[in-house]
């Protein structure tokens, strides 16, 4: 368990805020790189996060990045702009620019430094393997090119490997859809408890997904363990087809109104970026597995669970 320094990008999305809080819970210094330095000194406020040091940067200009992370002995990178929206040409630039170009600046002020990190940790996604029905794992051959989020994910993921050139260890993880729900989505669930667990377009995509806190204990075990290196799927073991994922909502949720929502009205709303419900992969977390690392919610009912109690 580390008491160095961690410096993290991201950490006030879903992912970055839960682990600046466990950070924070076993006594290790974090610095937040914020582009927004003074709403995210909101979201960590120094009487609940008195190790926690927010500093402002802007993502494509180096030089603002070294600074602020002098003494930081590890990087979590998890900066990136959502998918999850309707793919205007500047959202599609966004999405592409703040991972590939993001990440590339933050390894060139990483090799700027007289005192580098030692570890850096870098977020991906399951794109990397493309759009499919078939089983994928770590050594699996990445995706077919002309998929912008396939795409991307290649460019990140060789954008964050050029770290190593410079004496780091680096990691990467291919992380699935993230199931959790934040303290102001909680009030919304309750007024839409009834209407959860409408089929979602076809309902035969695969879902690779994974709890927030399992993704989190996963990151955690990155930094404390200097064996992991290279690429991990950060997923639970048992992908599902969309059926039983909206199946387990409607479950746990005593649905009574189970709309169904057809791929055509998602791609009316989000058009391109549909692919993100519409699309799926079957990935396994086999080098997780392998290296012993458990599972707080391996499956889909248990995780559903616990996020809508």
């Amino acid at each position: 368990m580390t008491q160095d320094k961690v410096a993290i990008t991201g950490a006030t999305g879903l992912i970055g805020s839960r682990l600046v809080e466990k950070l924070a819970a076993r006594d290790t210094p974090v610095t937040v790189l914020s582009r927004r330095p003074k709403a995210a000194a909101t979201r960590f406020p120094p009487e609940r996060f008195p190790l926690v040091t927010v500093k402002g940067y802007v993502p494509f200009e180096p030089t603002t990045i070294s600074s602020a992370l002098i003494d930081a002995s590890a990087v979590v990178h998890l900066a990136g702009e959502p998918i999850a929206a309707r793919w205007t040409p500047e959202v599609r630039t966004a999405i592409r620019q703040s991972r590939e170009a993001g990440t590339r600046a933050l390894v060139t002020a990483i090799a700027c430094m007289t005192h580098r990190p030692a570890t850096l940790i870098s977020a991906s996604a399951c794109r990397y393997y493309g759009v499919s029905s078939k089983r994928f794992a770590e050594n699996s051959p990445p995706g077919p090119g002309g998929d912008l989020l396939t795409d991307t994910t290649h460019r990140w993921e060789a954008e964050a490997q050029r770290a190593a050139e410079y004496g780091l260890r680096v990691v990467i993880l291919r992380f699935g859809i993230v199931l959790a729900v934040t303290e102001n989505g909680r009030a919304v669930l309750k007024r839409i408890r009834p209407f959860l667990g409408g089929r979602v377009g076809s309902g035969r995509q695969w879902v690779s997904w994974i709890h927030r806190e399992d993704a989190v204990n996963i990151l955690l075990r990155a930094l404390d363990y200097p064996e992991m290196q290279g690429a991990y799927n950060a997923t639970s073991p048992f992908p599902v087809p969309m059926s039983q994922v909206t199946d387990a909502f409607a479950h746990v949720s005593r649905s009574f109104i189970r709309v169904p929502v057809p791929g055509r009205v998602i791609q009316q709303i989000l058009g391109d970026g549909a692919t993100v419900i519409l699309d799926g992969q079957r990935v396994y977390p086999n080098r997780l597995q392998a290296e012993g690392f458990r599972f707080r919610y391996p499956q889909i009912g248990s995780a559903v669970n616990d996020i809508l109690s």
